[in-house]
């Protein structure tokens, strides 16, 4: 069975897009809020969609502990918090630790998707994920185009007060 994991759906917008458009694959959804998780649920319900499943969990950990290796054929993480001040860095998602967890969750040909309106935290995660790729740490990933982004709340809304936004694609080699 296709497994998908969305970290951070906030609102649900491209998670219930995922789970519609591939009714046939489990698709996973990490929350940390506590609030978002439970009104995920209620929109969720609404729509009966019954292929997702929510995990309310703070994402550094859950991909760690909760799934099997080689389990996922894609990961989706929509406008992390950048977390801009240099004081708060620690607290960003994409580690080089986080990076190494994901890819031995994905299997072979899998697929890593990010999306910030950062370009700091851009370059910042290429070079988290390069660094672990050139360290032959078994986090084997090459870059591929990355069409625009699905259409959320935070994308339109960046989009529309101009902001660019930077679409990132990498395949589990």
């Amino acid at each position: 069975m296709h497994k998908i994991l969305e970290i951070g759906p906030g609102r649900g917008d491209f998670l219930f897009h995922l789970a519609e458009i591939n009714p046939d694959a489990k698709v996973i959804g990490i929350e940390l809020k506590p609030m978002r998780y439970f009104k995920l649920i209620d929109r969720m319900q609404k729509r009966g969609l019954t292929n997702i499943q929510l995990i309310q969990a703070d994402a550094r950990l859950a991909v760690e502990e909760l799934f099997e290796k080689n389990s996922l054929d894609e990961i989706h993480i929509n406008f992390p918090d950048p977390w801009p001040k240099r004081r708060h860095g620690k607290n960003r998602l994409i580690t080089a630790e986080f990076v190494k967890n994901c890819s031995n969750l994905l299997k072979k040909d899998g697929v890593l998707n990010i999306v910030t309106d950062a370009e700091f935290y851009a370059d910042e995660i290429r070079d988290k994920i390069f660094e672990c790729t050139k360290k032959g740490t078994g986090t084997l990933f090459s870059e591929k185009r990355c069409l625009s982004p699905f259409p959320t709340l935070f994308a339109q809304k960046w989009m529309k007060e101009g902001r660019r936004i930077y679409p990132m694609r990498w395949v589990k080699r």
